[in-house]
Formats: structure tokens, C-alpha cells, sequence
């Protein structure tokens, strides 16, 4: 299934969302979380949801003052309307591992499911939730809904994975800050004092960035204390299997460089322990590998040499949407994106609508497109070679952190960056 999107339509969805963002949070919602547990089933060319099931948790930390997302970001959407009025109340974008997989050659002779998540602050009464997928020209598209009353549902109001959590820096309340949350995966239980270690590193890690650096106060960083059985992570390569919390595993579609988890739901519950807007799952392995999903969940290695450069590469995946620019690595995609449409990610083009991305970035007297010279290496321009393919699709940099891990993040990623973070602080 090929990936795309129109990102015009940002501009679209904000004008539209504009009289929606004066409405206050306790016009629809009060305190706790709602939880959809649902399956996708499919192939490449099909998608199926079903409904699992319905979780009261006890914790949103998503922005109060604006509940849509401002961005047309990602490869699916969830919209959350009043049910007596049909009035827009919320909405959220994000991706997933199921649609990646859908563009593996695996997808194209094999029906598989993935388990998925949706939360949403708890309604005060009947809403409509309508889930939506990107289709081939990058429109988002209407592939499930359903009807929820919290009067009647039968919700689970409890921790089925009961942890400890830890605050490891707290700069203001939720809803005002970015809340990032730890979660602990192959450490045993006389592992802890370790993965605290980690986690704190980890953060330090990313607050050694720019433009993170510079707006560590906006973040909260927390640490869930969730015990594996055993210590360290799958390796299917080398006929490693392990009992983890989490079920993560190297060798994803094949690449073993990809280390994630399929099992969304255990990962939920275990982050319900605490509050959160991104996950990062940290992984007891000293194994080079990782990954990052845009509002899903990043993951990475704790004890790499390169663990510093993964975490912040990975983390600019899944909390700003920013796309990779490398394109001579092996990978397990096929036609990933549209060439015809213009990518989601804020840090790359087709140049169908290079309006919309860093256009207004680049110099008069910039070349578009830019060649990859010695002269132009600091200079932000339009550079052929990005998202796993060396020609028709653009990034802004030579070089940057989405494109090795020997650069920092671009100006055009920076700006990504920093209004992801104004989104949830208001700032």
C-alpha cells in the first residue's frame, strides 16, 4: 500500500478547527481517560478494525485548551463528536506499526492483526468516535465508527499492569508540559536501580539537542518500573527469545536493525500507570537498534555507543512527525510513498506542493532543486534523496539528524520541533 499525504490540507483543518478551539475541556470531558481496545486485520490492500473492548484509565495529560490536533500529520486520525449535536469535540493524529507493515512484500500474501489503542479524555456523554485512514492520494477517509455511552459501557476502571512510577523531573502540570514517560523493558526486578540510571541518561540525552535543549522546561519526564521476567530483548537472528514485559524484538519485518513491539495493548497498559504524551520504551540490551512511530511510541537500546544518537532520532519520528531523509540504508518498504502526493512529514517533499513544507526557508538564490555540494553544506535548500529512495523525494539538509546520526537536526526539523512543542504548552 503506498503511503502519502496532502499537506496542504493543514491549513484546511486549522481553519476549520478555529471556532472549535474556544471550547473549553469542561464542555465535553471531565477526569479519566477512555480507552478503545480494538484489532486490525488485513493484507496490503485491506484494513479491518474490530472492537476489543473499553478501559477507564485514570490519567489524560494531553493539551485542555485546544483538543484538536492542529496538524495534518499521519497516516490515520481520530475524530471524537458529540452524539446528540455531532459537534467535532476532539481530535488526534498518529501512525502505527500495522501500516507499515501493509507496505512489506509479507503483506502482499499474508492476512495479519495487530492489536491497537485509541485514548481520549472521558466524554460526559454519548460520543461517536470515527477512525480514519490515509488512502493512496493522502486523503484521510472514514474506516470505522462506533457509538460509546460512558453511562452504560462496562469499563474496566483498573491497572492491569500494576508498576511503580517515578517522577524524574517535573516542570509544571500536565496538559502545560510535553510529558514523556520511560517504560522499562528486560530489566528484572533487581534490575530498577539500573533502568532509573538509564532513563535519567536518556533524557539528559535529549535535552543535549537543540532545539530540545533550550526547552527543557517544557518537559516532564517520568519512569514506570514495569519487571520483566527475563533480562534483555528478543534476537529471532540469533535464536534469542526472552520473557519480556513488553514483547519487544529486533529483527522487525526482517531488518534487524529494527527493534519494536507489536503488542500495543501491553504497552498501554503499563503506561496507564502514570501520565504521558509519548512513550519511549527503554530496552536492556547493548544492541544497536530502535524505532520511532509518530504518536505511537519510540524505542530504543540503553547501552549502545550510539544509544544517544538513536533515542533522539527516534524520538523526532514520534513526537514531531519527522520522516527519515536517509536513503541508502536497507529497509523492508516497498513504495513507501507517493511520489505523485506530498508527504506528510514537515522535512520532506515531492515538490508537488513545496509551498506548504520549508519553502519559505529557502533563499532566493538557492537552486531548487539544491546539489549536494561542498558550498551549500549549512545552507537549507531542496536536496534530492529522502524517505528510503535517492530520487523524487527531497530533504532541506545535506546533512542532519534524520538523515545519520552525524549531524544535529536542521533547521527546517527544529521548526517541526519547536511547534510541536507550542501545541502542548500553548506557548
Amino acid at each position: 500500500m503506498i503511503r502519502s499525504a496532502v499537506y496542504f490540507l493543514s491549513v484546511i483543518l486549522l481553519t476549520f478547527f478555529q471556532p472549535l478551539l474556544s471550547q473549553t475541556f469542561d464542555d465535553w470531558f471531565t477526569e479519566g481517560v477512555m480507552r478503545v481496545d480494538l484489532v486490525f486485520t488485513g493484507t496490503a490492500e485491506t484494513t479491518d478494525y474490530a472492537f476489543s473492548g473499553i478501559r477507564k484509565e485514570l490519567y489524560y495529560s494531553g493539551p485542555r485548551r485546544t483538543l484538536m490536533d492542529p496538524f495534518d500529520y499521519g497516516d490515520h486520525q481520530f475524530l471524537v463528536r458529540d452524539a446528540v449535536s455531532g459537534t467535532l469535540i476532539f481530535r488526534h493524529t498518529y501512525c502505527t506499526l500495522f501500516r507499515e507493515w501493509q507496505t512489506t512484500s509479507e503483506a502482499d500474501t499474508l492476512k495479519k492483526a495487530f492489536p491497537h489503542v485509541i485514548r481520549f479524555p472521558w466524554p460526559k456523554g454519548r460520543v461517536i468516535l470515527e477512525i480514519h485512514d490515509r488512502d493512496d492520494a493522502g486523503i484521510f477517509q472514514c474506516a470505522w465508527t462506533g457509538i460509546l455511552d460512558p453511562s452504560t459501557l462496562y469499563a474496566d476502571p483498573g491497572h492491569s499492569q500494576p508498576f511503580e512510577a517515578v517522577d524524574l523531573e517535573i516542570n509544571g502540570p500536565p496538559g502545560e508540559k510535553v510529558d514523556i514517560l520511560f517504560l522499562a523493558e528486560g530489566y528484572g526486578a533487581e534490575e530498577m536501580d539500573k533502568f532509573i540510571a538509564d532513563a535519567g541518561r536518556s533524557a539528559d540525552y535529549i535535552f543535549s539537542e537543540e532545539p530540545f535543549k533550550s526547552h527543557r522546561k517544557a518537559f516532564n519526564i517520568r519512569a514506570v518500573k514495569s519487571v520483566s521476567q527475563d533480562s534483555g530483548t528478543d534476537i529471532p537472528g540469533q535464536g534469542i527469545w526472552k520473557n519480556t514485559i513488553l514483547n519487544s524484538s529486533f529483527y522487525t519485518f526482517g531488518l534487524e536493525r529494527y527493534m519494536t513491539t507489536l503488542d500495543f495493548r501491553s504497552v498501554c497498559d503499563v503506561a496507564s500507570n502514570a501520565h504521558y504524551d509519548q512513550i519511549y520504551i527503554l530496552v536492556n540490551t547493548p544492541k544497536y537498534g530502535g524505532g520511532g512511530i509518530y504518536n505511537h511510541y519510540s524505542i530504543s537500546s540503553a547501552d549502545n555507543e550510539k544509544s544517544r544518537e538513536v533515542l533522539i532520532h527516534e524520538f523526532g519520528h514520534a513526537f514531531a512527525g519527522l520522516g527519515d531523509e536517509y536513503y541508502t540504508s536497507a529497509v523492508a518498504y516497498n513504495d513507501y510513498f507517493n511520489l505523485q502526493a506530498e508527504p506528510w512529514n514537515p522535512n520532506l517533499t515531492t515538490l508537488v506542493d513545496f509551498s506548504s513544507k520549508w519553502k519559505d526557508m529557502v533563499r532566493e538564490r538557492t537552486p531548487v532543486p539544491t546539489p549536494p555540494l561542498d558550498k551549500y553544506r549549512k545552507t537549507v535548500g531542496v536536496y534530492e534523496g529522502g524517505g528510503y529512495v535517492s530520487k523524487g523525494i527531497y530533504r532541506p539538509m545535506i546533512d542532519c539528524r534524520m538523515h545519520s546520526n552525524d549531524a544535529t537536526f536542521c533547521p527546517v526539523c527544529s521548526r517541526a520541533i519547536e511547534r510541536m512543542i507550542r501545541r502542548h504548552t500553548g506557548g
